[in-house]
C-alpha cells in the first residue's frame, strides 16, 4: 500500500508535552513531503492557533480545524467548507455554561473569546504572548459572549472546561446529541461543536475532493475526538500517550509524543 496522505492531530500527538514538534517529527515531515506526500493539520483548535506549527513545517495544505466543523484555506484566508453553530445553538451553550458556572471559550471566524482566566486560560495566553506576532493567534478577552451573537458572527466551537468532572458530564448532558457534537478533549475539558461535525467526517470530504483512497492514508492522534479520523483512514496510529479507548480504536500504538514514535513509523510504512 502506497500511503498518499499523512494527517496529524496537534495537541497530545505531534506536541510534545511542551507544546513543541520534536525535531525527529520534523525531519519525518520533510522525507515524507519529499516522496510526494500531502501532510495535513486535523486539529480541535481554532485556525490562528494552527498557524504558528503550520508556518514552522512550510506547509501548503488547508487546515481542518475546530474539529471538522471547517476547513481553512491558508493563502486565501477563506473556509471552503464549514457548519458553524446556528444563533440559537450557540445561545444554548452559552446559557447552559453560565447556569453551571463552567468556563467557556467561545471561537468565532477570526478569533479566541473569553470573558474570565482560568488556570488554562492563562497557560495559553502566555503562549500567545510568546509567538511572532506575524503568526500569533488571535486571542482576545470580552466582557460578554453575546456580543458575537448580536453580530451575527460566525461560532465555530465551544470548549467548555472545569476541574468537577460530574458538573462538566451534566452541561453535556444538557445538550441534545441531535443538536450538539461534544468530544471530550482532555480529562477537564469537552469541546463542543454543531452536530455532525468531525476530524473524521471532514478529513474524508477532503480526500474525496483529492481523489485519495481512505485506505492510503496515515493518520496521527491521541483522544476522544481523534477517534473517527484514526477509523476512517488506512493507518490509524495512536500515541503512547492516549486514552486506552483511543488505543482500542487504532490499527498501531507508536511511542508517546515525547519520543521519535512518528518518525519511526513514518520510516517504516512510507
Amino acid at each position: 500500500m502506497k500511503y498518499r496522505v499523512v494527517a496529524f492531530d496537534l495537541d497530545g500527538t505531534l506536541l510534545n508535552s511542551q507544546g513543541e514538534i520534536l525535531p525527529s517529527s520534523i525531519e519525518a515531515i520533510n522525507a515524507a513531503r519529499a516522496k510526494g506526500a500531502k501532510v495535513i493539520l486535523v486539529t480541535g483548535r481554532h485556525h490562528t492557533a494552527v498557524k504558528p506549527y503550520y508556518h514552522q513545517l512550510q506547509l501548503d495544505t488547508p487546515i481542518i480545524c475546530c474539529n471538522g466543523t471547517y476547513i481553512y484555506d491558508v493563502a486565501g484566508d477563506s473556509t471552503p467548507v464549514a457548519n458553524p453553530f446556528t444563533w440559537q445553538q450557540a445561545r444554548k451553550v452559552i446559557d447552559t455554561a453560565e447556569q453551571l458556572g463552567i468556563h467557556l471559550l467561545m471561537y468565532t471566524r477570526d478569533q479566541m473569546t473569553f470573558t474570565e482566566f482560568n488556570p488554562h486560560m492563562r497557560k495559553f495566553s502566555q503562549w500567545v504572548a510568546q509567538c511572532p506576532e506575524n503568526v500569533r493567534p488571535n486571542l482576545q478577552q470580552i466582557s460578554s459572549f453575546y456580543a458575537p451573537l448580536a453580530n451575527r458572527q460566525a461560532i465555530w466551537k465551544f470548549v467548555i472546561s472545569h476541574p468537577d468532572r460530574a458538573l462538566m458530564e451534566s452541561a453535556v448532558a444538557q445538550l441534545p446529541s441531535e443538536q450538539f457534537s461534544c468530544e471530550w478533549s482532555w480529562v477537564d475539558r469537552v469541546d463542543v461543536a454543531n452536530n455532525g461535525n468531525s476530524k473524521g467526517g471532514r478529513l474524508l470530504e477532503l480526500l474525496k475532493s483529492w481523489n485519495v483512497d481512505p485506505q492510503q492514508v496515515i493518520a496521527f492522534g491521541d483522544n476522544h475526538n481523534d477517534i473517527s479520523m484514526l477509523t476512517a483512514v488506512g493507518l490509524g496510529v495512536a500515541m503512547g500517550n492516549a486514552e486506552a479507548d483511543v488505543k482500542a480504536q487504532a490499527k498501531l500504538i507508536t511511542t508517546d509524543n515525547d519520543q521519535n514514535g512518528i518518525q519511526q513509523v513514518l520510516a517504516k510504512y512510507l
